[in-house]
């Protein structure tokens, strides 16, 4: 697939098959989040692969109703997280990006994805309670979480309605 059709396609899928994911498929889709860019090139990430139902069930508690489908419908659920100490001050775009690689990599692979954050600046007990329920060292933050699975067929792959570049775009300045 073309990178820009990628791009314009991909869509957030919150309802997945009761399929399982291939660990080749999933080591694929990893491997774009480590072509990221980040931060003098330090490369903090971590990437933690969960498939046990009752690890997602407490990560799916964590992050509350909205997230409860998308965590236990999955059968792949893959935690991003960055070692604050490689990437002091930048560590959240860090693994902002390595996520993008990443949610692009899954829909290339036929895969459905939804981003969700791990870590959330005005609530620091959720990547507390992350951090506890994956045995991370304190210096691991989770940043984002990323349900991973063949996406369910009532899952409507709709056109986006985006803003019109005229009225984001501003050349010279303001």
């Amino acid at each position: 697939m073309q990178t820009l059709d990628c791009i314009r396609q991909r869509r957030s899928i919150r309802r997945f098959l009761d399929k399982d994911v291939p660990d080749n498929i999933i080591i694929k889709a990893l491997n774009a989040g480590l072509h990221a860019p980040s931060s003098r090139d330090c490369q903090p990430w971590h990437f933690v692969v969960v498939r046990e139902k009752q690890i997602r069930k407490k990560l799916a508690d964590i992050k509350g109703e909205d997230n409860i489908k998308p965590i236990m419908s999955a059968p792949v659920v893959v935690i991003v997280c960055v070692d604050i100490d490689a990437s002091p001050s930048r560590w959240i775009e860090d693994g902002v990006c390595a996520t993008e690689n990443l949610l692009l990599a899954a829909y290339d692979l036929g895969l459905g994805s939804v981003y969700i954050t791990g870590s959330k600046q005005s609530k620091p007990e959720i990547a507390a309670a992350i951090q506890k329920i994956l045995g991370l060292p304190s210096k691991v933050m989770p940043v984002t979480i990323l349900p991973l699975g063949y996406p369910h067929p009532k899952e409507q792959l709709q056109a986006k309605e985006l803003r019109a570049l005229d009225e984001v775009l501003h050349l010279e300045g303001w």
